[in-house]
Parts: C-alpha cells; sequence; structure tokens
C-alpha cells in the first residue's frame, strides 16, 4: 500500500517535471505546455495535461507498488472501463476542439484572438475566456468555464477515490480505482457543451487576430513573463529618442 502511495507520488512529480520541461522549450515559461498554437492559454491543454498526469502516474505507481511487492506480473493491469472512458472523452473532445479551432483559423482569420508578444502576453484566465469576436479576451466563455470547474471536480474526486481504496487494499493493487458512470455522463456531458459551443463563430473582429499574426508572426513570439514588461518599457524610450 504504502508503495503504490510513493510510487503515485514519484511518478506525478516525474511526468510534472517532463511536462515543464517542455512548456520552457516550447513556449519559455514553466506552464508553457498549456499554451496552444494560437498563443493562449487553453483549455483543451489543461485538461489533456491534468488526466495524463493524474492517470498515467497512478498507472505506474500500480505497477511499481506491485513490483516492489514481487508479483509475478506486475504488468498485469487492469484499466477499468469508465476509466477508459473517461480518457477516451478527453482525447476526442481535444482532437474534435482543436479540429474546429484550426479550422476558423483558416475561415474566420479575423474573429479569432491570439496572443504573443511583448504587448498581448497570455494570461492564465484565457482558460476561461471567450477567444473570439470583439470582445475576445473581456468576458468569461461559460461553456469553458463550466468545463474547467467539471474538469477540477472529477480530478479530485477520482485521486480521494484511489486514495481511499488504495488504503483499503492491504495486498498489492491488479487494477486501477474506478468511477460510478454517473461521473463519465457528466463529463461527457461537460465536453460536449464545450466543442459543440466552439462551433458557431462570433462576430466582429479580435484585437490582435490570428489574421495579423499571420501577416508579422515574429511579433507574436511567447516572450518569458519577465521579458514582457521590460519590453514595454522600452516602447517610450525608443519613441522618446
Amino acid at each position: 500500500m504504502v508503495a503504490i502511495y510513493v510510487s503515485w507520488a514519484v511518478s506525478g512529480a516525474v511526468l510534472l517535471i517532463l511536462a515543464i520541461i517542455a512548456g520552457i522549450y516550447a513556449n519559455k515559461r514553466i506552464d508553457g505546455i498549456l499554451i496552444d498554437h494560437r498563443g493562449r492559454y487553453s483549455l483543451t491543454h489543461f485538461q489533456l495535461v491534468l488526466w495524463t498526469l493524474t492517470i498515467i502516474s497512478l498507472l505506474s505507481g500500480v505497477f511499481f507498488g506491485r513490483l516492489i511487492h514481487g508479483v509475478a506480473n506486475p504488468l498485469d493491469i487492469t484499466i477499468p472501463t469508465p476509466v477508459l472512458g473517461l480518457l477516451g472523452i478527453s482525447l476526442a473532445s481535444g482532437v474534435t476542439a482543436t479540429a474546429v479551432k484550426r479550422t476558423k483559423d483558416r475561415t474566420n482569420a479575423s474573429t479569432i484572438s491570439v496572443s504573443g508578444g511583448a504587448d498581448n502576453p497570455p494570461r492564465l484566465a484565457q482558460i476561461v475566456l471567450d477567444e473570439e469576436g470583439t470582445f475576445a479576451d473581456q468576458v468569461v466563455d461559460v461553456s469553458k468555464f463550466q468545463g474547467f470547474v467539471v474538469t477540477i471536480l472529477l480530478v479530485i474526486v477520482y485521486i480521494a477515490v484511489s486514495v481511499n481504496t488504495i488504503g483499503a487494499t492491504l495486498s498489492a493493487r491488479a487494477t486501477l480505482p474506478t468511477l460510478s458512470g454517473t461521473w463519465l455522463i457528466l463529463l461527457a456531458i461537460s465536453h460536449g457543451a464545450y466543442v459543440t459551443a466552439k462551433v458557431p463563430p462570433s462576430a466582429g473582429t479580435a484585437d490582435p487576430s490570428v489574421e495579423a499574426r499571420n501577416e508579422n508572426p515574429d511579433e507574436f513570439r511567447v516572450q518569458k513573463r519577465h521579458q514582457a514588461p521590460a519590453a514595454k518599457a522600452a516602447r517610450p524610450l525608443q519613441r522618446a529618442a
């Protein structure tokens, strides 16, 4: 039991470090893995990264726990159907949402908001903010907000269930903890609402937009957090000179 807890924690830490390294390499930020191709913090990225860290670290923890306990075949682990369904819903939603976004980038480039550069750095709040039209980054997108809340709730519930289930196990587990169908239905409804809400186009022109970024891509590179303020402060000095 203790071996699973320790292995789970270590696996989670290793995966988190890998995610941080990937974010720094791609976008020069420790949370850069959450930034999408528009230079914005993405709910889809957040959901996939969070579930990956939770499920894969637990799977690794159960494996190493079984290995430490001397189980004959530590790889003989069952992943319950609801957990596979959870991962399937999250991945399908992520792929569909990304496809919708990339299609809109081509067909409605002037209405899609982007971030990057010194004047418009990405913000973590963009996970729940509108990303299209005149009011992009000015109003909360309720479909994204509910998706964010439901994801956080389900991750907490699953971790709590896992801790309780593992704590009640006296020997090495052969299966991951599961969730009831009710929670899976809630997740499916949440992701369905989020993806469906992304389909209709928004009115008005975003500032800055995908269209503007396509014309001047070098001006929209995501910068380190401490670089953006410095670049902004330098602009008045240049104009004064």
